[in-house]
């Protein structure tokens, strides 16, 4: 059995994807039977318990949580220092813990996973420095390992692991109008969803816009799902509406019984953003495949390496007018719901948690990588 400590730089008391994120693959990698323990901020079993409705069956190490995130990274790795003989590798992606570990302790067999690249000089430098003493490094899309070929890094230490999803908890057995019925939605009405925090890169203004050009307003219900409680006061006077329907930020436990109130599902990411374009692996496109809906996706590389066009419908990104398309097109072809939705459903059995834990076992833990760095 692999010891492996997986080191996240955050405070679970505050929930977002990449908390959930971590959280399934601590549970990934429990159930493919390595011995894994979380070290965060106030990540006891309690509160992961009662914050995000799981169980906790790996061990845990929780910190105290502090603000600033370089001192939370020092933190973290003074608390390493009394543990560094109880485990064979480290796994994490905090940079700065990693260029700690693998710097002060050459004998440790670090893998960091990365997920955007930033344009900061001192981010590149402690990269830089950072990656010549890593053992492997997981990035979650091809275009994130393209760009690491580009600028010289060994691409024999990078691999590409897109992000993945719980069958279980999303392929949930409750039809579409007992759903509605529990989350008091319209029963007679098409509803088109998107689901996510509400940040410029992932095109929810392009999804809000895109309303005002549908034919048939008023059978459809735009719903959106996520977002704090001030930008969603800040939608509701914008888009006064009684079609549109906003829903703040609720627990990830909750996401598969709205998207089960769907008629179709999407994903609206925007062309003007480098992360959304060439890096993202969405956690939502995966939970969109995995509830059996139709998606209509933004045309970008980092959705297309997931998918293709017959899994979902392509529409321009940026452009709510053709988007406003795509949406009545798909409204009115059943045949094209029917075989979008099967074709997903039978793609995403292949990005699960658990499959992305084996491969991080398979060609990270147990590899042995000469580098090449230049």
């Amino acid at each position: 059995m692999t010891k492996i400590l997986y080191v996240h730089n955050a405070d679970f008391s505050k929930p977002c994807a990449n908390r959930i994120q971590v959280l399934n693959m601590c549970k990934a990698f429990r159930k493919i039977g390595q011995d894994i323990t979380l070290m965060s901020f106030n990540n006891d079993n309690y509160n992961i318990k009662k914050i995000y409705n799981e169980d906790v069956d790996y061990n845990t190490i929780s910190l105290k949580p502090f603000i600033n995130y370089y001192f939370r990274s020092l933190l973290l790795f003074l608390r390493f220092l009394n543990i560094k003989n109880n485990y064979n590798y480290v796994y994490t992606r905090d940079l700065i813990f990693a260029f700690l570990v693998s710097k002060f302790f050459k004998n440790k067999k670090v893998i960091y996973e990365l997920h955007d690249l930033s344009n900061g000089k001192l981010w590149h430098l402690l990269f830089k420095q950072t990656f010549k003493n890593l053992h492997g490094c997981v990035v979650i899309s091809k275009g994130l390992k393209e760009e690491l070929i580009k600028n010289d890094f060994n691409d024999n230490k990078i691999h590409v692991l897109h992000d993945g999803v719980d069958l279980d908890k999303f392929d949930v057995d409750i039809s579409k109008n007992e759903a509605r019925k529990i989350l008091n939605l319209p029963k007679n009405k098409t509803i088109i969803s998107y689901t996510g925090s509400l940040q410029k890169w992932k095109g929810y203004g392009t999804f809000l816009k895109s309303y005002g050009y549908l034919k048939n307003k008023e059978n459809i219900v735009y719903l959106v799902v996520g977002g704090n409680e001030e930008q969603v006061i800040r939608l509701k006077e914008k888009y006064n509406n009684k079609n549109i329907i906003f829903v703040p930020f609720i627990e990830n436990s909750k996401i598969p019984l709205f998207l089960k109130v769907s008629d179709i599902l999407v994903i609206p990411n925007s062309s003007k953003y480098e992360i959304s374009v060439k890096y993202t692996s969405p956690l939502k496109l995966f939970e969109y495949m995995a509830s059996k809906r139709p998606i209509i996706a933004s045309d970008l590389p980092s959705i297309g390496e997931v998918v293709s066009e017959d899994d979902v419908l392509f529409f321009k990104p940026d452009n709510e007018k053709d988007l406003a398309l795509k949406i009545e097109e798909l409204i009115n072809d059943n045949r094209m719901q029917n075989k979008l939705v099967n074709n997903a459903f039978e793609k995403v059995k292949e990005y699960t948690w658990e499959k992305r834990a084996k491969e991080i076992i398979s060609k990270c833990l147990e590899g042995n990588y000469e580098i090449n760095f230049n």
